[in-house]
């Protein structure tokens, strides 16, 4: 599987289809502040998923560029979910995996 594009930053809706492709077969994880803030904040697992599944890139995704496994695009992700907004940050590794790195609940 091979889903993450090497030869330049994916468009909205490119990142949006291979965020879909990676939480569809179990490729996410989530980063240590990830999990601090989704404790604080109430959120569960199911919930991060479902807005990574079905929600929409608010921002161009931009090139993180931390080296090794860590490196990709990093985008965020908004999304209705169990009547809360979330967004939620996440990184599309070359490494071909999702890693969520912050869970935020928007206040309308």
């Amino acid at each position: 599987m091979n889903v993450v594009p090497l030869c330049k930053v994916p468009s909205r809706a490119e990142a949006e289809k291979i965020l879909k492709e990676l939480t569809g077969h179990g490729m996410v994880s989530l980063s240590k502040h990830a999990r601090e803030r989704m404790a604080e904040r109430k959120v569960n697992f199911q919930q991060v998923l479902t807005c990574l599944a079905k929600g929409k890139v608010t921002e161009e995704p931009v090139l993180a560029n931390k080296g090794g496994s860590e490196a990709g695009y990093e985008i965020t992700v908004e999304r209705l979910v169990a009547g809360e907004r979330l967004r939620v940050g996440v990184c599309l590794r070359f490494t071909q995996s999702a890693k969520v790195i912050t869970v935020i609940k928007v206040k309308d």
